[in-house]
């Protein structure tokens, strides 16, 4: 994207979250809040913009307050682990405990990133960062917790709850400290004073389900300019977001996926006859954020992903699958054959 803005909103939640803080779902969010504030023609002129060669916005995922997603790359050996494990002289039992954690974590602290401006991210030098660093990679990942949450499905007429109507859906709750997040927009759009009216919106009514239950509410912050490690010379570049490439977009690298289940927001979520009664959207496969390409031509203004076409019933509706991407630098052990 040229001649565009950055900005980093920071988000704290004071309940826990039913829906997690995905690219796509933020920015179904924020394009809701615009028909609301504005009207209809006012978001069909912000999507069409799409159309060009350039997005008039990209969303990242919501990620905790000093974190990013941990390179998706191949994993560690176990000569590798061992050698970091015998230099730090951990008995066995606590040092199976942390390789646990840190091969399970997906987010590493912003320090860790800077020690990677200057030289590729390997397994074993990853490892060691964390290894070493263990204590403030796992404060994030010991103040947050998942768990499902037991509902019953309520009769409206008789005002009781309906037998067998027990159901459970997964929520996540932070501790206080650890419940700020940050996403990162680039636009070329919307003013500051747009965006902070859109947030705004947002945050009254809540993010994701049941907020109007109070769940997914938040204070926020709204300041120009992001802090990201960008590295001296990339040979590559990590989205930040949920990504689709397209037959364009470079496909050799390391990712993991999401598979997304999508549901239609705002007045769609009825099942109105705009969506022909079906608020669901086709189920969907993401890469997660956190997933690595290789592009020697990167640099921060080249688009990756787009809008994802037949996704409803509704062939106005698509689903925002646009990388946010982050240069760095990964070791590249491909051979030319």
């Amino acid at each position: 994207m040229n001649r565009c803005q950055e900005y980093t909103i920071t988000a704290t939640f004071s309940s826990s979250l039913g829906t997690g803080l995905q690219s796509d779902t933020i920015f179904g969010q924020l394009c809701w809040a615009l028909r609301y504030l504005e009207t209809e023609t006012a978001l069909e002129e912000f999507l069409e913009v799409y159309r060009g060669a350039e997005p008039p916005l990209l969303v990242s995922n919501g990620l905790p307050l000093g974190y990013l997603p941990k390179p998706v790359i191949p994993p560690v050996t176990q000569q590798e682990i061992d050698s970091v494990v015998n230099k730090e002289k951990d008995d066995r039992i606590k040092a199976s405990h942390k390789i646990t954690i840190i091969k399970k974590l997906d987010i590493i602290p912003k320090e860790i990133w800077a020690l990677f401006k200057r030289r590729p991210i390997t397994p074993s030098a990853l490892f060691s960062e964390m290894y070493t660093r263990y204590k403030s990679i796992a404060e994030f990942e010991k103040g947050r917790e998942t768990v499902s949450v037991q509902h019953n499905t309520m009769d409206r007429i008789k005002g009781t709850a309906r037998r067998g109507g027990l159901y459970a859906q997964e929520e996540t709750f932070f501790d206080p400290s650890l419940a700020s997040f940050e996403i990162y927009l680039r636009t070329n759009y919307f003013s500051r004073s747009e965006l902070y009216r859109i947030i705004e919106y947002m945050s009254i009514e809540g993010f994701g389900r049941d907020s109007s239950t109070g769940k997914g509410h938040f204070d926020f912050t709204l300041n120009e300019g992001i802090d990201l490690p960008e590295v001296e010379n990339p040979n590559a570049f990590m989205t930040l977001s949920s990504y689709v490439p397209t037959v364009k977009d470079p496909v050799r690298g390391f990712y993991n996926v999401v598979h997304k289940y999508g549901k239609l927001g705002g007045l769609y979520a009825k099942g109105v006859a705009d969506v022909y009664g079906n608020p669901f959207k086709v189920p969907l496969i993401m890469l997660a954020a956190g997933s690595t390409f290789f592009d020697q031509d990167y640099n921060k203004a080249k688009v990756y992903g787009g809008l994802v076409k037949d996704i409803h019933k509704n062939k106005g509706i698509k689903q925002y699958a646009y990388a946010f991407p982050v240069g760095i630098s990964i070791e590249d052990t491909h051979e030319e054959v």
